[in-house]
């Protein structure tokens, strides 16, 4: 899938998806397990739904703030072309496919102690809100409206690349998620 040219329509459908996968592959794990690590430096699957729920809450934040007539824009969301460029760079960074590791933006970052096992149910509840909220800008230009990133300032992009970012980058952390589960020496 390209996610730098799916709809909304196409989103909302990612989201559902993505939500029932993570409740049907992580749900049932326990606390050892999902917070199971292959090594040292790399995450549970506890860490990579916390990480998802952090930065999906800040995505839609940035959004909300962009959709608020009332807000004034900043001066790099008044620059012609800049955020098309960076919206299509990110989503194809972020997504399923891309090859490149990146280290998450200190306030995205998972915690390093224990997760608890409510971490997928929250997952999962996040994403019927984050449903309800793009069904509610229905009505809404998002490829239109420019957004801030919440972890660069200087960085632009349509508030319907910013779903794109949040499809993208979810599947491909339920995929990391996944990997940790085929490792060798998962508990079982």
């Amino acid at each position: 899938m390209d996610y730098t040219t799916i709809s909304a329509a196409d989103v909302r459908s990612e989201l559902e998806a993505v939500g029932a996968e993570a409740d049907t592959a992580f749900g049932r794990l326990d606390a050892r397990q999902l917070n199971w690590k292959p090594e040292a430096s790399r995450w549970s699957v506890a860490q990579c739904l916390e990480h998802l729920l952090t930065a999906n809450g800040q995505m839609v934040a940035m959004a909300d703030r962009a959709l608020d007539p009332a807000r004034g824009r900043t001066l790099w969301q008044r620059l012609p072309g800049v955020p098309r460029l960076f919206g299509r760079l990110l989503v194809r960074t972020q997504g399923p496919d891309a090859t490149r590791r990146f280290k998450a933006p200190g306030k995205a970052q998972p915690a390093a102690s224990t997760i608890d096992t409510g971490v997928v149910r929250r997952f999962v509840d996040q994403q019927r809100t984050l449903i309800a909220r793009l069904d509610a800008t229905a009505d809404r230009d998002l490829a239109g409206i420019v957004m801030v990133s919440p972890f660069a300032t200087f960085v632009t992009y349509s508030v319907l690349d910013g779903w794109r970012l949040i499809a993208a980058h979810e599947r491909r952390h339920v995929q990391q998620a996944r990997r940790v589960m085929a490792t060798p020496g998962f508990p079982e």
